[in-house]
């Protein structure tokens, strides 16, 4: 399996209509089992509790967030 990285100037971002408020690009692609993307969401932009069906790592760049009631 050989690895393609994408620039980062070159990265187009599609909306997720699952999460209303979010757009993501995949950075590159094949990972086993999963893909290692960037996610853009809009102030107020809500992910409600879901599940995947790999581990899943998130590095965050700047956030205010709430995690349930915290």
């Amino acid at each position: 399996m050989e690895q393609s990285f994408i620039n980062f100037e070159d990265q187009k971002f599609t909306n997720l209509d699952v999460f209303p408020g979010t757009s993501w690009t995949v950075l590159t692609e094949p990972v086993p089992e999963g893909s290692i993307h960037r996610l853009k969401m809009k102030k107020g932009t809500i992910i409600p509790p879901h599940s995947h069906p790999v581990d899943e790592f998130v590095y965050v760049i700047s956030v205010t967030r709430k995690t349930g009631d915290r």
